[in-house]
């Protein structure tokens, strides 16, 4: 089970920069629960859940476990701030939106019995809602209701009840819920296959953390950084080392006081310090990296997800070599900055991955205007559903607003160094305005052919005229 003892909250400073991307449209879960315009009807909805729960599965069952089982566990544990006479409330609460969503995820659709639900946007605004840091409950509570579901799916028969899953308990209830909620995350969807059966649950919090915790790069992209992470940190050593052997570090507190890594960033000035962090932090924009020579293409995504590459699984995944860059196609739409915002305040809390907030960093430094979106909406790298690429540049850099880096490393920091390697190379920038400013069309370069043409005619008159002047002189 998850160390964790309390439903996180949003960071007062990320809040006030877009308090809308924290707070539910339709579907509000939890004891603390905040308001939506759709609260009344779905608080009806939640009601005719449980009683279809409680239909086929009685009473009598639904009230001991209410007592008995880890409801009570959770408001004690995740709500200890709530007052005697809330606990009730609070249980009562945690009953009624447990079992909506387990209903949600893994029965048949809700339409049958909720009118509501006919509305195709309700359900997917319920399942953006569930992405919500704020607007969670704990993962244990859905899992045994998830088997208290599976136990009525036993005893009765008949539309809307829950198919009968070997794992019978959280495994099966994660592997569901990460099978529904993966289809809202944007890029290739390859690395929901690595996750389509789930073993481990201990460490899911909720149900944002489960689809956070498996939101990652290739196993091969993965196993790069890790060994370039390596390599950077024997690097360093090394580069400590030989400061030591040079006197450039003084340990005036004795041979063991510090480690050789504390010494690396406390034994130095502070400017070389942030010098050194900056290396990575920031590269140039796409506008001046196409000027560059760099060129983005995108890595094509299927119908169902797939790309042709093998060590591209997800949106993380992207590369850099001979000048090229191949960037996963990113659909910005109107959810976008909701579910980046709720999973980068996740990672705030989380001591794990930070693969969001890194990418998210990778973009902004890409892009600071609308000219940089269009250039990678032009070869495909960024599809705008927004309409305006304008819109898509601010939303962008306000993402990282109030934000800084919380990783021990950062993932892209690999491609930053050899981007900044390009752009040091003269040569790179001076053939990428040649080939810009001469031949980026035909007519560029039949112009360019018809100077050098009249250039070449002239040295040629100029040599002719020459050659009779210096024979002349020589023959005197």
């Amino acid at each position: 089970m998850c160390s964790w003892s309390t439903i996180l909250k949003v960071p007062r400073r990320l809040r006030k920069v877009s308090e809308d991307a924290y707070e539910p449209q339709v579907l509000s879960i939890g004891p603390e629960k905040p308001s939506s315009p759709y609260m009344p009807e779905m608080d009806e909805c939640k009601k005719k859940c449980l009683e279809r729960v409680t239909l086929r599965l009685g009473k009598k069952k639904v009230k001991q476990y209410s007592q008995d089982m880890n409801i009570a566990q959770a408001y004690k544990k995740f709500y200890p701030h709530l007052s005697e006479e809330d606990q009730e409330r609070a249980k009562n609460d945690i009953l009624l939106d447990g079992v909506f969503i387990v209903e949600l995820l893994c029965a048949e659709p809700l339409r049958d019995f909720a009118p509501i639900f006919k509305f195709k946007w309700i359900q997917t605004a319920c399942l953006h809602d569930l992405l919500l840091l704020e607007n969670q409950l704990p993962f244990f509570v859905l899992a045994d209701l998830y088997r208290l579901s599976m136990e009525a799916n036993r005893r009765t028969t008949g539309e809307g009840i829950i198919e009968a899953d070997p794992t019978d308990g959280g495994q099966g209830f994660a592997s569901k819920a990460f099978a529904v909620l993966s289809t809202l995350l944007p890029g290739p969807s390859n690395w929901v296959q690595n996750h389509s059966s789930i073993e481990d649950t201990d460490n899911i919090m909720h149900l944002l953390s489960l689809v956070h915790d498996r939101w990652s790069p290739s196993p091969e992209g993965i196993m790069r950084h890790e060994e370039w992470y390596k390599k950077k940190l024997g690097d360093e050593e090394k580069k400590i080392e030989g400061d030591e052997e040079n006197g450039l570090i003084i340990d005036t507190m004795g041979e063991h006081s510090y480690s050789k890594y504390w010494k690396r960033w406390f034994g130095r000035d502070k400017e070389n310090v942030r010098k050194g962090l900056d290396e990575w932090q920031s590269i140039r924009c796409a506008t001046e990296l196409e000027e560059a020579g760099i060129k983005f293409v995108k890595i094509g995504i299927d119908s169902k997800g797939n790309t042709n590459y093998s060590n591209v699984v997800s949106l993380f995944d992207i590369r850099f070599r001979n000048a090229t860059m191949k960037i996963p196609t990113f659909v910005v739409d109107d959810h976008t900055e909701r579910l980046f915002r709720n999973l980068i305040a996740y990672e705030l809390y989380s001591q794990g991955s930070t693969y969001v907030l890194d990418y998210v960093t990778f973009m902004d430094n890409l892009i600071n205007s609308a000219k940089d979106v269009q250039v990678l909406r032009f070869s495909g790298v960024i599809v705008n559903m927004l309409g305006d690429d304008e819109a898509v540049a601010q939303m962008i850099n306000k993402l990282r607003q109030h934000v800084t880096l919380c990783g021990k490393s950062f993932y892209y920091d690999e491609i930053f160094v050899d981007v900044k390697k390009h752009c040091a190379r003269r040569w790179s920038i001076w053939k990428a305005k040649l080939s810009r400013d001469y031949f980026n069309s035909p007519w560029a370069l039949l112009s360019f052919l018809a100077a050098l043409l009249i250039i070449l005619l002239a040295i040629g008159s100029f040599v002719t005229a020459l050659l009779p002047l210096v024979d002349k002189k020589l023959r005197n």
